[in-house]
This record gives structure tokens, sequence and C-alpha cells, in this order.
């Protein structure tokens, strides 16, 4: 049986008795559901295959002028956990030197996840992305990245690859959504009741 902490339980041989564990992190599925914009051959699938020696299988955006964004959608909904950039094999301009990370269940109600940079070098790098609102596991079906600055000044944003890491057990999902979906009811209703009475205060 699922709990909201992400426990499940387990039987062990060696006590004859049920253990919680932490369910195993795995490669998530996504696929990329909307785009700012795309240059040339530079499509936004390309992200989904790890070339590091191959210069155009990236995603490049049309402009730099903002927003500019992909959006990805998990083949079902997860605690996504963290975030790997794979990048080229020699430095480039257009690498990401500041992005952030949003996500959530829908595409209009997203948290921010992270706010960070890459390195402008060869290596991939992984970031932990929030998964916890008060100590609760929360999930995301969809995930935004936000591209903000590029290494190279006024050049366009690249992003070579992306893997996202994540629990997408239904045992440990499941509550966490129950529990989301409730937070989220109250806090659309708390945010309505607010605007009503600035309404009302306005009016007065």
């Amino acid at each position: 049986m699922g709990s909201p902490l992400g426990l499940v339980a387990s039987w062990s041989i060696a006590t004859g008795s049920f253990m919680a564990v932490a369910p195993d992190s795995r490669v998530l599925s996504y696929s990329v559901y909307k785009w700012s914009s795309y240059s040339s051959t530079y499509l936004p699938e390309n992200i989904l295959v790890d070339k590091p020696n191959d210069q155009s299988s990236r995603w490049s955006s049309e402009s730099n002028y903002p927003p500019q964004y992909l959006i990805l959608k998990l083949e079902r909904p997860a605690i996504v956990l963290s975030i790997t950039y794979g990048k080229y094999e020699k430095t480039h301009v257009c690498n990401l030197k500041k992005f952030k990370v949003f996500g959530g269940m829908s595409e209009e109600n997203m948290t921010e996840l992270l706010s960070s940079g890459l390195k402008n070098d060869f290596n991939k790098e992984t970031f932990t992305l929030k998964h916890k609102i008060d100590e609760q596991m929360f999930p995301c079906r969809f995930i935004k990245i936000v591209p903000l600055m590029s290494w190279g000044p006024s050049f366009n944003f690249s992003i070579w690859y992306i893997e996202l890491h994540g629990i997408e057990d239904p045992d440990v999902v499941q509550p966490c959504l129950n529990w989301y979906s409730k937070v989220s009811c109250v806090r659309t209703s708390t945010s309505i009741f607010e605007d009503e009475c600035h309404k009302e205060m306005l009016s007065s």
C-alpha cells in the first residue's frame, strides 16, 4: 500500500515482516508538448536524443527575446526528482548560462522547481528539482524549461538533450496526487475569496 511520504511496503525475508523503503528513481518518458519557437532544423524534439558529437542535434530558439521555453509532457504523472542536461562535445555560445524549470499537473498552474545555470563545457549536468511542499511530495505531468541567458551575449538559446528522473510507481504517485488535488482546490478557493474581498473593498 502506498504512503503520502513516498514509501512503499517491501517484504523482508530476513525479518519476516514488511519494511518501508523508498521507491527507485528511474528515467521518465516524455514528449515535447509545446515550444515558443525554433530555428531552421534545430527542432524541439532533438532534445530527446543524446548526440554530443552532432552540432545539429539540439533545439535552438528563433531569438533570445522572452519568453522562450519548452514544455515537456510526461507519459504519466510522476514525482520528478532531477533533470539532466546533455551538451555538445565542445563549449558553445548558445549553452544556457541561466534558466528556470517549472512543473505541475497542468501547463496553466506550475510551481518553480529550479533556478540555475549550466557551465560552458561538454559535461552533462544533473540538478535536483523541488518536489515537496511542506515535506509532502507532489506530482507533475508537465515540465517547463525557460532559458534566460546564453553564454554568448545576444545569441539564441540551445538545449541539446534533456533527461528527467523520478518516481512513477502508481502506489507512490496516486496518494501524492490525491493530496495535491485537495491542496490545489483549497488554494484556488482561497484565491477566489481574496479576489472577491479585494473587489468589495475597491467598490466600497
